[in-house]
């Protein structure tokens, strides 16, 4: 896997901190982060290649957030997986706008995903 710098955007320090642990063990970089204007603070130190966003956060929503972050050409081709605790069904009728206007490459349900499926993706999306 090669590595890159990943921005994980968790609003649950514990459950942040077991995915930068498992992560960072393949070699990856893992920025954390709790909320979208941290997010956006951590993008403009370091140069994200992928983020992970759970769109259930304190200060806007991740969808807000992705507005924002497709709004800057800088960070535009940052590739995006949706890890979050809502299931995708319940944004059926956005998962188009999802996908094709704020290109998120993969919406995953946390309860129904395990780490080596999170992995995979990544490795299959560098």
């Amino acid at each position: 896997m090669k590595r890159i710098n990943i921005l994980l955007v968790e609003p649950d320090n514990v459950l942040a901190r077991s995915y930068q642990r498992a992560l960072e063990k393949l070699g990856q970089k893992v920025i954390c982060a709790n909320s979208a204007q941290n997010a956006i603070n951590q993008l403009d130190k370091f140069k994200i290649s992928l983020i992970i966003l759970e769109i259930q956060l304190v200060d806007h929503s991740g969808i807000e957030f992705l507005y924002e972050l497709r709004s800057y050409p800088e960070w535009d081709k940052i590739r995006v997986i949706i890890l979050s605790s809502i299931p995708e069904h319940e944004f059926k009728n956005n998962i188009n706008i999802l996908k094709n206007d704020l290109k998120v490459d993969y919406y995953l349900y946390k309860n129904g995903t395990k780490l080596n499926k999170l992995i995979k993706i990544i490795e299959n999306i560098e």
